[in-house]
């Protein structure tokens, strides 16, 4: 078998945490073995040398000693020297593209990277990025420079969706997305959200819970509006007025207005929480911690095309999960039998569920967790998907040849 390099590369930074870079290790991790190796290469100024990465798992580079960039000249010159450097390295190339809300690095990968220097490119399609701006304000006329700032930048999307065609397939995270990708490239594979049930969970001491209490958890960036969060802290103050006796408690990044909007208008009796933008131990410590997680996203099309990757983080914790039917979460997520899926934007089927988990939470506890740690194993594990998606990618490659 002959040696292979896979190039992953982005404008996101590898070595930070994000969703992005978890899931690209995770297909560092599908992919790596004694015959390949592959590198995950951020957008950086200079060149691009092999003593610049970390080799964090046998044969898994991340690039660590970088300088990012988001400049069309200096994105150039990134393509340049990742073509020259994956020249430098014995072995066949194949490169893999994770987009980000930056659209210099796509352009110049078709443009530049595939017509000129005839390289097998692949684009990894998680979201439909013109839909990606819904859940920020509309446009209006008393916010003119706003107006046309998120009309160009829909339409710049839009416009990059054609680009599609000229990537040798599409990695799609879901069905919906499939669906829609085949509208531009009909090579496609779908790789869903993936999890590693194997893994082990590092905690620490610190409490991120009330006691004697119920606590709802939920993990990742929180945008209130994308997350159906405003409407969910509603159904739970009413739990609440109700005499429930729950605990809302939230981690991960967020901004002044948001956390304003979800922690001071809308907590009225003090049992919303916010923990922070936790580091990977006490992210896993906060998850562990909780009685139920949730998924609360309502509908847009920005979700509908979407797969929610805090669901692998979520089973991975082996909790009881409560998701909406947004999605694929329905595909795999099966109503009181592996977790609980509700309508998005129905308030009162949200309160009627959270009642029913609530009530009934010890009959049905570990039931749950054990079947959704089955589902983890048997629909998300990346070791499933090591012989599909390597024969997906090196199929392509070999007829590109013929």
């Amino acid at each position: 078998m002959n040696n292979h390099n896979f190039y992953i590369y982005s404008n996101c930074d590898f070595s930070a945490k994000s969703a992005g870079a978890t899931r690209m290790l995770y297909y560092a991790q599908i992919l790596a073995n004694k015959h390949n190796k592959v590198y995950l290469t951020s957008c950086c100024s200079g060149t691009i040398e092999n003593n610049m990465f970390s080799e964090i798992q046998p044969n898994i580079f991340v690039h660590t000693d970088k300088e990012l960039t988001r400049k069309p000249l200096k994105t150039i010159s990134f393509l340049n020297n990742l073509h020259q450097f994956s020249k430098n390295n014995p072995g066949e190339d194949t490169f893999i593209l994770y987009p980000y809300p930056f659209i210099f690095l796509e352009l110049f990968s078709v443009l530049y990277f595939i017509f000129i220097k005839k390289n097998t490119v692949f684009y990894e399609l998680n979201e439909v990025r013109k839909y990606a701006s819904e859940y920020h304000a509309s446009i209006s006329f008393k916010r003119i420079w706003y107006s046309l700032k998120k009309i160009k930048n829909t339409t710049a999307f839009a416009l990059l969706d054609t680009l599609l065609p000229f990537f040798k397939g599409l990695i799609c995270i879901s069905s919906n997305i499939e669906t829609y990708g085949k509208r531009y490239q009909n090579n496609t594979f779908r790789l869903p959200i993936l999890t590693d049930p194997n893994i082990s969970i590092k905690t620490s001491e610190i409490k991120y819970v009330t006691s004697n209490s119920f606590n709802i958890g939920f993990s990742g960036s929180i945008l209130p509006s994308k997350e159906n969060l405003i409407s969910f802290v509603n159904v739970f103050n009413k739990l609440i007025e109700s005499q429930y006796n729950l605990t809302f408690n939230l981690c991960g990044s967020v901004d002044t207005k948001d956390r304003n909007l979800l922690f001071e208008q809308l907590d009225k009796y003090d049992k919303i929480h916010y923990h922070g933008n936790l580091e990977k131990n006490e992210l896993s410590s906060f998850l562990d911690q909780q009685d139920l997680l949730i998924l609360p996203r309502g509908f847009s099309l920005q979700n509908k095309y979407g797969f929610s990757t805090k669901l692998s983080d979520y089973l991975n914790h082996k909790k009881v999960i409560l998701v909406t039917d947004i999605s694929d979460n329905k595909m795999y997520i099966k109503d009181g039998i592996n977790g609980f899926v509700v309508p998005p934007d129905d308030e009162e089927l949200m309160r009627n569920k959270l009642k029913y988990i609530v009530e009934n939470f010890e009959n049905f506890k570990e039931t749950i967790i054990s079947n959704a740690e089955q589902t983890s194993k048997e629909k998300f594990d990346y070791r499933l998907f090591k012989k599909t998606f390597q024969a997906f990618l090196l199929a392509s490659k070999k007829s590109s040849k013929n």
